[in-house]
């Protein structure tokens, strides 16, 4: 078995791993994601400099739904590619979604047939973790929840004959989400598991130098007290409150947050008008729900234990996770916070503390936009929209308003890339008014069309910017090191794997958390060997101990056993 990273070496998205075995016949891939603002994402995206053959390859494993992972794969499809794609049902149901999304984009190089094509695999038709999964004679497959976002999976595949001593297997970590057991961070999903030892792993590094020590980037209750001052701000002004999110998870943890923080003082925050302004994030709702109420059966022990539903949420409402009166509670406050068309009503719980007894739902649809967009200063309100960004999607329709009111706030809860108005706006939230009346340049939106739309000067920006942080879905590089190195009880301490190679970040992140990948093994007196991949031309060999094969070296060593075998063919037929 051979594998060879063809995605992000040094970069952050487009990840895609190719792997293969000339003897047994196996070719796939791990992922097959679209680059984003990276310096050569069109040749890349365009499909046509791929080093591997669409039409040799026989399947996909798919880690999670975002576009940085899954973006390609109608591409992949029209190219030829008519293999099924591995992956959990949430996945799945969630990157039908987020592909038709981009297919209907301006200058897509796939369109919604296309997507239609991907022939979508979930064994045995519903998520179960841990279980082994046939995927061709000697080749499995395992599923470990992540905890990036619903559906996500880190992928272990296994080959050779199974308890022959021959078998050997490498996990893909996929983008691991913060915190552990006991230890959530975000308001839904359960901690990421750390999966079963294997030969090799595959490990992301997208935050691998940082250490979130802030306060509010590790604890709920900062990241709520920052909501609340900014509600408490515009029910001063009267303003508007504008929150670009992303679809999948972003949108779905806010929402919690806000109910959150309105259930703790309703009476403070009865006047706030809540709005949705997200037909993406609507969707990925109903599959968040159907994922929470997902439950795993143990074989062995036969205990039933959720599949996403993490135990922070009862810890939230003052409940616990064991009770099946409190287990019905919780999905009912997940019902009543994510389904935004149900009548407003308190949850008159009959358990749970205070701010269970008070839990309603809060947001409702936007109906008509242009109308709503329009009274922008006749709060106070809260509107949630999309684009995370705030290039496109109802935020390019809602900001060039917005951002010209000083009543107004714009709240960025994620990561904008450069050349995003997000990114532009960003840069504000330290300038004082009256030096952005001398700021340069403008914010420009596209229109639905890719044509160019709003158009409003730096100068002319008079809401208040600001930054919500502690929403990351993404691990830091404690928690990267802490999934790497599992210590079990104190007793047991190991790495899931002696061999680690690290990908999807840049160069400084993958230094960074080798030395700290370097470090904890060196305390745990373990032998890991930490390797950074710089060449995507570079084969390494996996039944070899990930001994690197370059290309020439691999061709050569290929035209030399071709030249033996026609010799020794000439010799046959010669006798």
């Amino acid at each position: 078995m051979e594998i060879r990273f063809v995605g992000p070496l040094g970069k952050v998205t487009g990840s895609c791993t190719w792997m293969r075995d000339l003897v047994e016949g196996w070719n796939f891939l791990v992922d097959c994601g679209m680059q984003q603002g990276e310096y050569d994402e069109d040749t890349w995206n365009a499909g046509t400099r791929w080093p591997f053959d669409p039409l040799e390859l026989k399947f996909v494993v798919l880690t999670h739904a975002h576009i940085d992972h899954s973006g390609l794969l109608p591409l992949l499809y029209r190219l030829g590619f008519d293999g099924e794609v591995w992956c959990s049902e949430e996945t799945a149901r969630i990157a039908q979604i987020l592909l038709r999304d981009a297919a209907r984009l301006p200058g897509s190089r796939y369109d919604e047939p296309d997507v239609d094509r991907i022939r979508w695999r979930t064994p045995g038709g519903k998520t179960q973790l841990g279980g082994y999964h046939r995927l061709d004679q000697d080749l499995l497959m395992r599923f470990f929840r992540s905890g990036h976002i619903v559906g996500a999976t880190s992928v272990t595949i296994l080959w050779g004959k199974p308890k022959s001593g021959g078998q050997k297997s490498i996990v893909f970590s996929g983008d691991v989400g913060p915190g552990a057991e006991d230890r959530e961070v975000l308001p839904f999903l359960r901690y990421p598991q750390n999966p079963a030892p294997a030969t090799y792993a595959v490990l992301e590094s997208t935050y691998g130098g940082v250490v979130r020590v802030a306060k509010g980037e590790r604890n709920p209750e900062a990241r709520r007290e920052r909501l609340s001052r900014l509600l408490d701000r515009i029910l001063e002004t009267g303003g508007t409150l504008a929150i670009p999110a992303f679809s999948v998870g972003r949108t779905q943890d806010l929402m919690f947050d806000l109910h959150m923080v309105v259930a703790n003082d309703p009476v403070r925050y009865r006047a706030i008008r809540f709005y949705m302004d997200s037909p993406t994030a609507m969707q990925v709702n109903g599959i968040t729900l159907d994922a929470l109420n997902r439950t795993q059966t143990d074989a062995r022990t036969g205990k039933v234990r959720p599949v996403w539903l993490g135990k922070q949420l009862f810890r939230d409402l003052g409940l616990q996770c064991h009770e099946p009166e409190h287990v019905d509670l919780v999905l009912e406050v997940s019902r009543m916070t994510l389904s935004i068309d149900r009548a407003e009503g308190d949850l008159a719980a009959a358990c749970g503390n205070t701010i269970a007894t008070r839990w309603r739902s809060i947001f409702t649809p936007v109906g008509n936009r242009e109308a709503l967009v329009r009274e922008v200063t006749k709060g106070p309100r809260v509107v949630v929209m999309s684009s995370g960004s705030g290039d496109g999607g109802p935020a390019a329709s809602w900001l060039p308003l917005v951002v010209r009111d000083k009543r107004n706030i714009v709240a960025m809860s994620g990561y904008c890339g450069k050349g995003t108005i997000g990114n532009a706006l960003s840069a504000l939230e330290s300038v004082p008014l009256d030096q952005r009346r001398l700021q340069a340049g403008s914010l420009t939106w596209r229109s639905p069309d890719g044509g160019t739309g709003s158009s409003v000067p730096l100068s002319d920006v008079q809401a208040q910017v600001c930054h919500l942080e502690g929403y990351s879905a993404h691990a830091d590089q404690s928690d990267l090191v802490d999934w790497m190195f599992e210590n079990h009880k104190g007793i047991l301490k190991q790495s899931i794997a002696p061999t680690i190679f690290l990908q999807h970040g840049d160069d400084e992140q993958r230094g960074s958390l080798a030395r700290a990948l370097a470090k904890r093994a060196d305390e745990w007196n373990l032998e890991v060997d930490v390797l950074l991949p710089d060449d995507a031309s570079q084969w390494f060999d996996l039944d070899r101990g990930g001994a690197s094969l370059r290309v020439a070296e691999k061709r050569k060593a290929l035209e030399a056993q071709i030249a033996s075998l026609q010799n020794a063919l000439a010799k046959l037929k010669a006798a």
